[in-house]
């Protein structure tokens, strides 16, 4: 059993065709049959089962159970063979959210550098969802990201680094400048100046338009966070936003959900237990590792 023979295996799983697979890895069809073929001798099970050529491939109970493990040790080879190439790369690769960014990434920075390694950090700005995404693939060694449930995986060293409340903005001139709560239901006939869909505060009010079964209608979709708050700052629409984002803003209205229809972000640092910090690395992993907010300190 091989490396390239569990690749070609798990992406036949995932096309469920062998044209496709040779295609995608640039071989021929029989490179793709042969593999499957040595890894079905090696356990003595078939793996995949197809009727003919034109028919769905399926699984045997054994060849699902190796998809689930190759997917894990094929994450893991390549995990080995980045750190190892990269044993004494002098710098750590952190993605972080646009919130995470605008409380977090300063301080951080300061840090490495009272620490005299500023130049470790090695950072990108990206979606959350992306942002621990890269993270899982290994594409970077720490992500700092938001999401509306804290993630909890046992694969990972997660930090929780603060809560916050996510509310609903307005102008200080908006019709609603004096009301303090309202219900989802009430957000229905609004407008709303958001972000694009997989940000974390536009799936937050999709979620608040389940509650309050309305489809929201979106008046512009702002590229930054700072961008959507101006915005409604001059009346473009309501928007849905982290409390966090919302400490250095004047001239905005904040009225909170109700009890029962409040949705909260979580803030987290995040690596892979797998990754194993250089000596270059380790003081700006342990920095990380045991990193709090000022206001927690």
């Amino acid at each position: 059993m091989n490396e390239k023979d569990l690749l070609y295996f798990c992406k036949l799983v995932e096309t469920g065709n062998y044209t496709t697979t040779a295609a995608f890895f640039d071989v021929t069809q029989p490179t793709i049959s042969m593999a499957v073929k040595r890894l079905a001798d090696k356990f003595d099970d078939p793996l995949i089962v197809q009727k003919n050529r034109k028919s769905k491939i399926t699984l045997t109970d054994a060849g699902d159970l190796l998809y689930k493990r190759a997917k894990i040790l094929l994450q893991d080879i390549a995990s080995i063979n980045y750190d190892v190439m990269h044993a004494s790369d002098k710098k750590i690769r952190l993605a972080f959210s646009g919130e995470a960014g605008s409380l977090y990434i300063a301080d951080i920075i300061q840090k490495f550098y009272q620490a005299n390694i500023a130049n470790l950090i090695e950072s990108r700005i990206e979606r959350s969802a992306n942002a621990f995404s890269d993270l899982t693939d290994g594409t970077v060694d720490v992500a700092i990201y938001s999401w509306m449930v804290p993630i909890n995986d046992p694969e990972y060293f997660i930090h929780n680094l603060q809560r916050t409340e996510l509310v609903i903005i307005t102008s200080t001139s908006d019709k609603w400048r004096d009301v303090h709560q309202i219900s989802a239901a009430d957000l229905r006939n609004r407008k709303f100046v958001a972000r694009k869909r997989g940000y974390l505060t536009r799936e937050c009010l999709e979620q608040e338009a389940k509650l309050g079964d309305f489809t929201p209608q979106i008046s512009y979709t702002a590229t930054t966070m700072r961008m959507m708050i101006e915005l409604v700052k001059r009346n473009v629409g309501i928007a849905l936003a982290m409390e966090s984002s919302l400490k250095e803003v004047s001239d905005i209205h904040v009225i909170r959900l109700k009890p029962g229809q409040k949705l909260w972000a979580y803030m987290q640092i995040a690596m892979r237990k797998s990754f194993i910090p250089n000596k270059y690395q380790r003081k700006g992993i342990e920095i990380l590792r045991h990193f709090k907010p000022d206001e927690y300190q």
